[in-house]
């Protein structure tokens, strides 16, 4: 049989597609910021208080169109929209969330969702649709937008037609078409309500069972977060992580929290059985995810990161990255990733955004610097906006393996699909027989190297975005879904263990000596810069010499003979 020998090279760069839609954060007491670029920059023309629930949305070209909170909206002329008032002041200004979701029929539009304190309030969940083709013209001579008539606090029905109160809403894109998830728990379910070009499903939820440990129904305070899209997951029966937190500030002798993160098929709307992992804990509230979802940070007054990659039910990685110098009673926290990937915290009352250092570096370089951004005008409360949700993402996010080499013959057949991000490359005696379809999906190169024999008609070779629900090949196997995993952490020992043997540093920011304050013997002290380089120190006495390192954030970890603390300081 005559052999084909093929040497190919095909090179495309990846399309980087801008996001805009999330280039404006509104929150807190008139305070925003913008994020055109990396480095957010203060904005001081809000007109909005929001205690918590807060959102707002740019256009493709990062201007603002709206802003809100859980009773108004706001134009880019800082002025309420004429149809804008959804619900009479202080009724609805302690909601916890909102979600704002682009309609996938209308460019123009929005539906925009508002929850309300579950607990002693009868606001229900609703939704509006803001239009930005109403309105008056600005000055750029387009709309300033308003609520469409009629089309105003609708109610979200269940799947019973009965209206239900909620604080917690978040919003997960479908990654099989153009339509999003908007995702609501209450009582022991949660509802997934479809967002696509036919409209929402309103009363026509996909439901899941929750089987949370509190149910919500009866419940005050919790929120709902999800991650991005789960990069490298061979397990395809599910796309995303979503936590749920729960807050119960009436418990004796200390408030309650309990949260639990989910295995979620964005495909489907539902909750699967691949994944949990509960955390109770007596301030582990308020979840977000780093932009790789492999970290998971919980805060209330301090802030914790779990390891999602490394944890297992009998080890889950976790450690404190922030506790304050001064500690109230309560000191809620807010915590919000934006389209870098970068996650900021609000501090109630505060003027600046907090920062959270190296949060994809699990490890002690991670940190917090609390005075990360100036704002322009106004202060923080407890709330950030969650995104206006796309279809892709702002920065590329694999959801396959980077690279593929094949050096044997291939054992698959029935159009097997390899998928990978970067490259695949065929070295050896690749072969691909006549009764073999092979399709490669590459997104930089396809490299067919001297060797490779062909014999198929239905081989295909492509660049493409990886497809995250095709079948993937690692080291020679396809990739299996892995057994459920269920796991469960328990902050209140650890916690409450803190509270007797307490590890403080003083002073800070420090400009000579750092003192280490420790109940227990102190046995270890290391110090990191914030990439996770070690910084060499003397260390005698319990106190650590740092005026020779340059100034700049840094993480100390001290090892003593109760446990591990890591604090952050910050050198003058």
């Amino acid at each position: 049989m005559k052999k084909i020998y093929i040497t190919l090279l095909m090179t495309i760069p990846l399309l980087i597609l801008s996001q805009r839609q999330n280039d404006n954060w509104y929150f807190g007491s008139q305070g925003a910021v913008n994020f055109y670029n990396q480095t957010p920059v203060g904005i001081s023309t809000s007109s909005m208080y929001a205690l918590e629930a807060c959102g707002a949305v740019s256009d493709d070209g990062g201007n603002l169109l709206f802003y809100m909170n859980g009773e108004k909206i706001w134009n880019r002329d800082n002025q309420v929209m004429p149809n804008g008032t959804l619900l009479a002041p202080y009724q609805n200004d302690s909601a916890q969330q909102l979600a704002i979701v682009k309609n996938p029929a209308n460019s123009m539009q929005y539906y925009v969702f508002i929850t309300g304190e579950s607990n002693g309030m009868s606001n229900k969940i609703s939704y509006s649709i803001v239009d930005m083709s109403l309105g008056a013209i600005g000055y750029n001579g387009a709309p300033l937008g308003d609520v469409v008539q009629g089309a105003k606090t609708i109610p979200v029905l269940s799947n019973t037609g009965q209206t239900f109160t909620s604080e917690a809403i978040t919003v997960v894109p479908n990654v099989l078409d153009e339509s999003f998830w908007v995702l609501i728990p209450n009582g022991t379910k949660l509802y997934s309500y479809k967002v696509s070009h036919q409209g929402i499903s309103n009363g026509n939820p996909v439901v899941s069972d929750l089987n949370f440990p509190v149910n919500l129904g009866s419940s005050k305070y919790y929120s709902i977060k999800p991650s991005a899209k789960i990069p490298n997951n061979y397990n395809h029966s599910y796309s995303h992580y979503i936590c749920v937190s729960y807050f119960n500030d009436t418990a004796t002798p200390n408030p309650t929290f309990t949260n639990k993160v989910y295995s979620f098929n964005s495909s489907t709307g539902m909750i699967t059985p691949d994944y949990s992992l509960q955390i109770d804990g007596i301030r582990g509230y308020v979840p977000e995810f780093n932009k790789n979802a492999s970290v998971l940070f919980l805060g209330h007054r301090n802030i914790h990161a779990i390891d999602l990659v490394n944890s297992t039910p009998s080890n889950v990685q976790h450690m404190e990255i922030y506790h304050p110098a001064v500690d109230p009673q309560f000191e809620e926290l807010g915590i919000q990733r934006n389209k870098y990937g970068d996650i900021y915290i609000s501090r109630s009352n505060n003027i600046y955004l907090g920062k959270i250092l190296n949060p994809d570096v699990y490890g002690p370089s991670m940190g917090v610097n609390m005075s990360a951004v100036p704002l322009a005008a106004g202060g923080t409360r407890y709330g950030l906006p969650q995104p206006v949700e796309s279809q892709y993402d702002v920065t590329p996010y694999s959801p396959c393996m980077d690279q593929l080499t094949l050096s044997t013959p291939e054992i698959h057949d029935n159009l097997f699909t390899y998928n990978v991000a970067k490259e695949i490359k065929t070295i050896g005696n690749y072969q691909v027989t006549a009764d073999q379809g092979i399709i490669m999906n590459s997104g930089n190169n396809i490299t067919l190297l001297p060797n490779t024999l062909i014999r198929a008609y239905r081989y295909i070779a492509k660049i493409t975005t990886c497809d995250p629900n095709a079948v993937s090949r690692s080291s020679g196997n396809i990739a299996k879904a892995n057994a459920p995993v269920s796991m469960f952490l328990n902050l209140d020992k650890g916690e409450r263990s803190n509270q007797n043997t307490e590890v403080r540093i003083f002073p800070n920011p420090v400009k000579d000596m750092l003192n280490i304050s420790a109940s227990g013997k102190i046995k270890e002290v290391e110090i990191y810069d914030i990439s996770g380089k070690r910084i060499n120190a003397e260390i005698r006495n319990n106190q650590v010499d740092v005026k020779n390192i340059p100034a700049g954030s840094y993480v100390i970890r001290i090892v003593t003979d109760t446990g591990v603390a890591n604090k952050q300081f910050i050198k003058r």
